[in-house]
């Protein structure tokens, strides 16, 4: 159980805020109504097509990470591009106890996200965790999603996740403390993040960027609620009956989401199309920006 709560988190808590921030200093904030709260978003770039919505990893993360890549501010040119923090995290409110956080929930805020921008689809891009739950809208409301792009994405059913760390990392994964606690079981623990963030990468010359200023936020609390609700799902069936245009993307070398989950999401899918970064880890967005933007690039616009 701690490796499945592992493979869908490790990885994603200490993604460094890398490159120049452009789309942080030029995004414009908004808020959107949500059940017992505000949702914080924010909006960079502008076009005719519909917006592209990011939805960051985590859970338990706020959308700052994402900042740290030049790709958005490309992809801006002819969409809007949208960031947003997730319930409880970074400035989105909540009066409802942690502890009753569900997929549900956070799904029920991405529409209330897509009714608030006033336009019939939006585009979703997912990442990690953030594909799990694009995964969970798009099964939901399939007619609101004009395109869907996983990155990294967690398994449709966490015991059908596969993870890498200890096949790449044996050293580190070797020193992880045992602990049967909830958080540790879901991969939520605050004090395992470094190491995950260790193994982030294929190129290990990018980890010193883990020391670089990272003031991204993570709620252990909301990651072990939200995980232990996602564990109940199975979204397979569901993505078997979907229409809607899907392109899954994976780092060859990513120990988070082994190349196997990727392939099994692409299969489960109809007409999704899988495209492996060869030079990347756990964020091509990072490791390769100019080919991820020009991949992403072309599905949108096709």
């Amino acid at each position: 159980m701690r490796g499945i709560g592992r493979a869908v988190l490790a990885g994603l808590m200490l993604v460094a805020m890398t490159g120049e921030a452009v789309a942080a200093d030029t995004a414009k904030a908004f808020t959107a109504p949500i059940e017992g709260g505000t949702l914080h978003y924010e909006m960079i770039g502008g076009g005719d097509q519909p917006p592209l919505v990011l939805v960051n990893g985590g859970p338990g993360l706020d959308h700052r990470y994402f900042h740290g890549s030049p790709v958005w501010e490309g992809l801006s040119k002819r969409r809007p591009v949208v960031f947003y923090d997730q319930r409880g995290m970074g400035r989105t409110t909540s009066t409802i106890a942690v502890d009753r956080f569900t997929v549900d929930m956070m799904v029920a805020d991405l529409e209330a996200l897509r009714v608030r921008l006033g336009v019939p689809k939006i585009a979703l891009l997912g990442h990690s965790w953030g594909g799990l739950l694009s995964m969970a809208y798009a099964t939901r409301h399939p007619d609101h999603v004009s395109r869907l792009v996983l990155v990294g994405s967690g398994a449709p059913k966490i015991a059908a996740h596969e993870y890498l760390f200890d096949k790449l990392y044996p050293e580190i994964a070797a020193r992880q403390v045992p602990d049967d606690s909830p958080a540790a079981k879901m991969g939520c623990k605050a004090d395992s993040l470094e190491d995950y963030g260790r193994m982030a990468y294929y190129d290990q010359r990018n980890q010193p960027r883990l020391a670089a200023e990272d003031n991204s936020a993570f709620s252990q609390e909301v990651c072990t609620a939200v995980m232990l609700d996602a564990m109940k799902l199975d979204l397979f069936p569901r993505l078997r009956t979907l229409h809607v245009p899907t392109l899954v993307i994976n780092g060859r070398f990513d120990a988070n989401v082994a190349p196997t989950v990727a392939y099994a999401i692409s299969k489960a899918i109809p007409g999704a199309t899988l495209d492996y970064f060869e030079h990347s880890g756990h964020q091509p967005f990072e490791e390769e920006p100019d080919r991820f933007e020009l991949v992403v690039e072309r599905f949108l616009d096709q």
